[in-house]
């Protein structure tokens, strides 16, 4: 057997080792070391900083895949939020409000009350004072339907914003 002078990676110490040892811990530092046996030179190569870069990738990895979930769940948001929001006759989105339904509500009822009053104290022939009623009956489904929807909106911006911390925390969780 042939033995092989080398130095050590992790401190610089010489090592001797025989050419059949494939792997060999420093006595000095304890490096973990790989004996490399090339056709002109025996080397060492220092296993502990190769396994400790390839844990710092797959940790890189690990967080670029979770910003990457977290960029796709704020574009499904995205999505999802203009599909949610209430288009005004100017063609502005907004975020839909129960207060504004109902406020909006409560002023076509009073039209449709006074529209009422005023047609029967009129003595206005047939169904004309009964279209108050149809005023009243879409204010009331306009009502429901707008708090409806502001309700909807609030759970799902919820429930995204509770997704999309749990995301950022697993990223500074992975960070470290």
């Amino acid at each position: 057997m042939k033995v092989t002078k080398v130095c050590c990676q992790g401190c610089g110490a010489d090592l001797q080792i025989d050419e059949s040892i494939r792997f060999v811990t420093c006595n000095y530092c304890n490096a973990r070391l790989e004996v490399v046996h090339d056709e002109t030179v025996t080397h060492t190569k220092q296993l502990d900083k190769i396994e400790r870069t390839t844990v710092e990738l797959a940790n890189n990895l690990k967080v670029i895949e979770l910003q990457n979930d977290l960029e796709r769940l704020d574009r499904e948001w995205d999505n999802q939020r203009n599909g949610l929001l209430v288009r005004s006759k100017d063609g502005s989105l907004s975020e839909p409000s129960a207060a504004g339904s109902i406020v909006i509500g409560v002023v076509v009822i009073g039209f449709g009350i006074f529209w009422t009053v005023t047609a029967a104290g009129m003595g206005a022939p047939g169904l004309f004072p009964l279209f108050g009623l149809v005023f009243i009956g879409f204010a009331l489904f306009g009502m429901i339907s707008g708090a409806s929807k502001a309700g909807q909106y609030r759970n799902e911006q919820a429930a995204y914003q509770g997704r999309r911390a749990a995301l950022i925390a697993r990223i500074e969780r992975e960070r470290l």
